[in-house]
This record gives structure tokens, C-alpha cells and sequence, in this order.
């Protein structure tokens, strides 16, 4: 088969003969030579290929085509900044290529107003897959990756280049001699007079693998691959990622006690030179690759690598969050400010309400509308329904929505009926929650009241009152036990879910709190405000954690991963923020909305954010 490479095309497959596309009539060849057969990814930048080259017998080879995204083509800066980067891979490439485990850079050019890269073509598998496929790497297969890795990261340094992306996705296995292969220098960074001096630059690399001083400063030092080499080992050891063997509130590394919890022991020798490698100082690390190999062959603990991995097949927690986002679909048949989004258990179906007098149900992965759900008495009779809530049943089969007009309405989505209609509040209704069990639901009101109810009877089980402001966020704990209510009167207040009981009350946001969200293990909380800032707490004793500031405007919205390593916030800026949960750095922003930000959700399986604005458009993002 030949695959067309103009990113327009709808049907790129062709048969194996022929020079041209069948579907759009494009040059199937580069150069004449170059044939791409199947895509193999696609980021943010561009779309990577699989190829053979004509000349040189079939031999098989990778194709990057510089392709960046509709977002990145929008802005000149960032459009300028994906342009030096791929320029700076072909360079590193080339520089680089004469060692046997650096893929090759066989050409660089342009056609048709297409820049494109082709390189050495590595057959195997990266260590991420091996760890996936045959679970955790005895301490003899780490002491082999040190001897093998060290010897190629001393050459890039010596070379002038910090890789900066180091980790178990970018170290291939090569079948044919098992060598260890280092890959995708697409952040690469030249070093800046000696390599021993640091690279200021534009702040870059994966969460969890790359250091402190790498993503919030953008310095770059040899002693920062090596922290990132340092955590690849504790990663491929443990079979946890690194995310979540770090305690930020104590500064310091987890992973001995996670082994010793699950029986595994390692010699002294290897916990001093993983240590060694992974101090939060710059100056307290290794400096130098070759510092590593003096101390590794002074120990007698290295091992050859056994022909297969023998060991206890374990899940690798998967983190997309930590590897970039970008937006795949921007929803817009909404005729006003999308104030509520909410996604279905199945992760397939997103409900969004908006103050166009209307629910729309989305498919999650095509972006495309399945129905629209409208009141009966609508706006046009002058019954203001603006929908300010929405949430799905735990079986998926109902909506429930709560709006301007006071009431909570339940709806079969699958057939746009509306099922029951409740009143209890004599305002506005801002918010909903559903406890876990799918028995409970929760609303809160502008009339400073919030009410539970028994979701499949629809009775009203409990008033509570305690908040002197309106009601304007909930959210249960995955537990089932604990409720947490935001409000305009400045305060966090937390209840006994299953009594009522107010069981303490947060203050220290300075304005109105807008949205609160609970930790998967229902510990932490997290609240945003009018204030600007972001704040964590511990439920149990109320005290702060840390504040994260960084948005320039209100934060309006909050959300929690699934994995609970990462946090979302949504602001007025028009932005949305990714933080670590762990030690409160910021990771990345979202651009792309006009307006205000209402509301963040998060996929179950982690891998989708859904944001929606008062520009009326639904973005989802996806890993890249």
C-alpha cells in the first residue's frame, strides 16, 4: 500500500503501484524516492510515517511531515516556534546521527510548500511497552540500561545537546541486536557555551521525568537528562509512574518504600546512584555522565541482559496528561454561553447547557451532536431556563439539569422526553452533584440553601443551611461520605453527606468561591475563586496545602484527573491551566476560547478534557 501525504486528502490509502493519489491526485513519492505506507502518529506539529526508500532497495524508513495544528497555524508566534523546533530535530539529527543509537538523518527538505524529515527507521519497542508487556525490570536489567544508555548521553552532551525528553517512550529496544536506542530530539536544546553551563530557553519536557528547573524556568543542564534518565529507572523498577512516588509536601522521593511494600529489595549500590540521580538540587546531582559510569563500574552488581524479561506482569499507570494536549474538535451549535458540561459514566456521551434554552448531547469522539433536549416552556414564553447545571445519571440513561427557573428537571436523553420536574428552591439552581452510588442528589441554590434528594423517588430528603451567600458549586467525594459546598460568601464548607451534620468550614479565599472538586481518595480538595487563585486543602483537618496562582482574572472552574495527579482550572483569562497536583508547578495552558471559561470536565479513562465558554463553543482536548 501507498499512503497519500497531503494532510487534506480523506482517503490517503493507495495501491502499493502507482505515482499519484487516486482520491486527490497528489505525488505519492518524495523526491522521487521516498514512499510513505501507513501512519504512525500524529502530534500537535505534525504526523509521522512509516516509508520505504525506492532507492536503496525497500529499505525501510520514517517520514515526519511538518503538519502543526489548525490552533498552532493561528498563531504566529507559536507557528513560529514549531517551525525552529522541527528545524532543530533535523539538526540535532544530523549532528548526532553517526552514533549507532541515535537514528540517522537520512534527508531534510521541502515540497510542495511541505517540510519534511526522513530518518533511520529503529525496529522495536520502546521500554514503556516493554514494561507493559512483561511488567516491572529486575535491578540486573536497570544496571544493563545504565551501562547502555550512559555511553549514548555522554555522546549527545559532548556534542552540546541536552535531549530535555528523556524517558521510557523515547528508549527503543532495537530487535535486531537489542540495543538500546535514543530517540525524538524534538525539544533537543544546543547548551550555551561549556556543556557544563546551563540553556535558558523556552520551558519544555514530560511532568514527572523532566526536572523542576527544565519546566519552570526553561534551564537546561546535562545533569537535567540525567535526572530524567534517573527517574526512566525508578519508573521501569517500580511500574508506577513517577508522578505518583514524589511527596511534594516533604520534597522527597517515594519509590524505596513502594518496592519494599511489594516485597522487591536492590542492592545499596543502585539506590545510591538513583538517588544520586534524582536530587530536586541541580548541584547536588551528577554533572556529567561520566561521573554515572565511574561509580557504575565500581560496583560488580551489572548483569547482562537476559534474551527475555521474566517478571510479574503489572499495569503501568497511564498519565496522558503529562504528555500535551491539543484541541481535535470545537463544537459550536450552541446559540449562546455554554454555562454546563458533564460527560456519561461510558465516557462516550458529553451533555452540554447553554443559555440558548437548550441541552446538546455530543459524541465524544467524533464531536459530532446526537439530539437536542429543549424545555417545554421555553424562553420564548418567557420562561428564562438558562441551564446552569447539567449531570448524568450513574447508569447514563438520565440527564439531570438545574437552571435559572428554579427548577430541577430529569430527562430520558435517548428519546428528548422530560421525565419530572422538581421545586424546591425559591432561586436560582447553580449547581448539582450525584453521589456515587447513584441514589443521592445534591443542589445548591442562589437562595443560600442546599437540598438532597432521593434521585430514583425524586423526594426531598434534607434542607441544609449555613451558607449567609448564594450556593454556587458542590461536589460529593468518590467515598460516598463527604460534601463540599462553594459560595459567594467567601467560604468552603464541608458536610456529612449522609446526616447533614457541618463538619468544618474553609476560609482563606478573599472573594467568591466558584468551584470545588475532591481527590479520587476523597483526601484533598480543591477550590477556585473570584480571588484569582487556586487553593488545596485536607479535607479532614481543613488546613491549606499550598495556593497556586497564575491565572490573571477569576478561576471559575476546577477539575481533578481521574488519576488524581493533575489539575484543571478554567478562568475568565479565557484560558485553562494544567497543574501537578503533587507539587503545585504549572504544566501547560490552553488557548483557543474567546471568552470567559465555564466549565472543565475530564473523560473517565483520563484522556479527554471537554471545556466550555460564554463564546458559546465546546473544545475537546486530546493527548497528543
Amino acid at each position: 500500500m501507498s499512503y497519500c501525504l497531503n494532510p487534506n486528502c480523506q482517503k490517503p490509502q493507495n495501491p502499493a503501484h502507482g505515482n499519484f493519489c487516486l482520491n486527490c491526485g497528489s505525488k505519492l513519492l518524495l523526491k522521487q524516492r521516498y514512499q510513505a505506507i501507513s501512519q504512525l502518529g500524529e502530534g500537535g506539529f505534525g504526523k509521522t510515517y512509516r516509508a520505504v526508500d525506492q532507492d536503496r532497495l525497500n529499505e525501510a524508513c520514517v517520514i515526519k511531515q511538518f503538519s502543526p495544528s489548525l490552533e498552532i497555524q493561528g498563531n504566529s508566534q507559536a507557528l513560529n516556534k514549531a517551525i525552529e523546533l522541527f528545524n532543530q530535530e533535523a539538526i540535532r539529527l544530523y549532528e548526532l546521527g553517526k552514533n549507532d543509537c541515535i537514528p540517522n538523518m537520512l534527508a531534510y527538505f521541502e515540497q510542495d510548500k511541505q517540510l519534511y524529515l526522513v530518518q533511520e527507521f529503529v525496529d522495536g519497542q520502546n521500554l514503556l511497552k516493554e514494561l507493559e508487556q512483561y511488567g516491572v525490570f529486575p535491578e540486573s536489567l536497570i544496571w544493563q540500561l545504565l551501562a547502555d544508555l550512559l555511553p549514548v548521553v555522554k555522546f549527545i552532551h559532548e556534542h552540546g545537546v541536552i535531549h530535555r525528553d528523556i524517558k521510557p517512550e523515547n528508549i527503543m529496544r532495537r530487535q535486531s541486536d537489542r540495543a538500546l536506542v535514543l530517540i525524538d530530539f524534538g525539544i533537543s536544546k544546543q547548551a550555551s557555551g561549556t556543556i557544563i553551563s546551563g540553556s535558558r530557553g523556552t520551558m519544555a519536557g514530560t511532568p514527572g521525568y523532566a526536572p523542576d528547573e527544565q519546566l519552570r524556568f526553561g534551564e537546561a543542564y546535562p545533569a537535567s537528562d540525567l535526572y530524567a534518565l534517573g527517574v526512566t529507572c525508578i519508573h521501569l523498577m517500580t511500574g508506577t509512574h513517577p508522578s505518583n512516588l514524589y511527596n511534594a509536601w516533604e520534597s522527597r522521593w517515594l519509590w524505596q518504600e513502594h518496592l519494599l511494600n511489594a516485597g522487591i529489595t536492590i542492592s545499596n549500590q543502585l539506590i545510591a546512584i538513583l538517588e544520586k540521580l534524582v536530587k530536586d538540587r541541580v548541584g547536588d546531582r551528577y554533572q556529567s555522565a561520566n561521573q554515572v559510569l565511574k561509580d557504575l563500574n565500581g560496583t560488580t552488581a551489572s548483569a547482562e541482559i537476559p534474551s527475555t524479561i521474566i517478571s510479574k506482569p503489572v499495569t503501568s499507570p497511564k498519565t496522558p496528561s503529562s504528555q500535551g494536549w491539543q484541541c481535535v474538535h470545537t463544537l459550536t451549535g450552541h446559540a449562546a454561553s455554554v454555562r454546563s458540561i458533564a460527560i456519561s459514566s461510558d465516557g462516550q456521551t458529553i451533555a452540554s447547557g447553554s443559555d440558548d434554552n437548550t441541552i446538546k448531547l455530543w459524541h465524544l469522539n467524533s464531536g459530532s451532536l446526537k439530539s437536542t433536549l429543549t424545555s417545554p416552556s421555553g424562553f420564548f414564553k418567557g420562561d428564562l431556563t438558562w441551564f446552569t447545571a447539567v449531570a448524568f445519571s450513574r447508569d447514563g440513561q438520565t440527564i439531570i439539569s438545574g437552571s435559572l427557573d428554579k427548577f430541577i428537571k430529569l430527562w430520558d436523553w435517548s428519546s428528548g422526553k422530560q421525565l419530572r420536574k422538581l421545586k424546591a428552591h425559591s432561586d436560582r439552581v447553580n449547581a448539582i452533584a450525584i453521589s456515587p452510588d447513584g441514589q443521592t442528589l445534591v443542589s445548591g441554590s442562589r437562595d443560600n440553601t442546599i437540598k438532597v434528594w432521593n434521585l430514583p423517588t425524586s423526594q426531598l430528603i434534607r434542607n441544609i443551611t449555613g451558607h449567609s451567600n448564594s450556593v454556587c458549586t458542590l461536589a460529593i467525594s468518590p467515598d460516598g461520605q463527604t460534601l463540599a459546598s462553594g459560595s459567594w460568601d467567601n467560604t468552603i464548607k464541608i458536610w456529612n453527606l449522609l446526616n447533614g451534620k457541618l463538619l468544618r468550614t474553609f476560609t482563606g479565599h478573599l472573594d467568591w468561591v466558584y468551584s470545588v472538586a475532591i481527590s479520587p481518595d476523597s483526601r484533598t480538595l480543591v477550590s477556585g475563586s473570584r480571588d484569582n487563585t487556586i487553593h488545596l486543602w485536607h479535607i479532614d483537618s481543613g488546613t491549606m496545602i499550598r495556593s497556586l496562582t497564575g491565572h490573571s482574572d477569576w478561576v471559575t472552574t476546577v477539575a481533578i484527573h481521574p488519576q488524581g495527579n493533575f489539575l484543571l482550572s478554567g478562568s475568565r483569562d479565557k484560558t485553562i491551566k494544567l497543574w501537578d497536583m503533587g507539587n503545585g508547578q504549572l504544566i501547560d495552558t490552553f488557548t483557543g476560547h474567546l471568552d470567559l471559561i465555564h466549565a472543565v470536565v475530564i473523560s473517565p479513562d483520563g484522556r479527554s478534557i471537554i471545556s466550555s465558554s460564554n463564546d458559546g463553543a465546546i473544545k475537546i482536548w486530546q493527548c497528543r
